[in-house]
């Protein structure tokens, strides 16, 4: 009885240029995160990356980084509240002080039980002539 022979194990070291895996691999990611636009952009972003990482570059440029940085502490720097909960002061000036607090007015009681009768009614049709 012959033995069979199966075929030989494929390669799993495919032929694929870094700039072909990083398109796919972005259009992959943008597609799922943001659809048909975020595929193209995503496309286009992963070339360029595989492309830098085909030349032996960083996959971000030192340029990107500090662009980022910087737009990353503009917006950090505009919000009111840090994870704290208290204001940050900017440096070498004390924190600004918060403003006094509104005082809610109270409703009387005969205009929040019209408010509420008004809310458990139904709807009043209109009729048409």
């Amino acid at each position: 009885m012959k033995k069979k022979h199966s075929s030989p194990a494929p390669s799993s070291n495919l032929p694929v240029s870094k700039q072909t895996a990083g398109g796919i691999a972005g259009a992959i990611v943008g597609g799922v995160i943001a659809g048909p636009v975020g595929a193209v952009a995503g496309a286009i972003a992963g070339t360029m990356m595989g492309n830098r990482a085909a030349e032996g570059k960083t996959l971000v440029s030192s340029g990107t980084l500090a662009t980022a940085k910087s737009a990353a502490k503009a917006v950090k720097d505009r919000l009111p509240l840090r994870k704290g909960g208290r204001p940050k002061a900017a440096a070498g000036q004390p924190a600004k002080a918060k403003p006094p607090k509104a005082k809610l007015r109270s409703t009387s009681s005969k205009s929040r039980a019209k408010r509420t009768a008004a809310s458990s009614r139904p709807a009043r049709r209109k009729t048409g002539s």
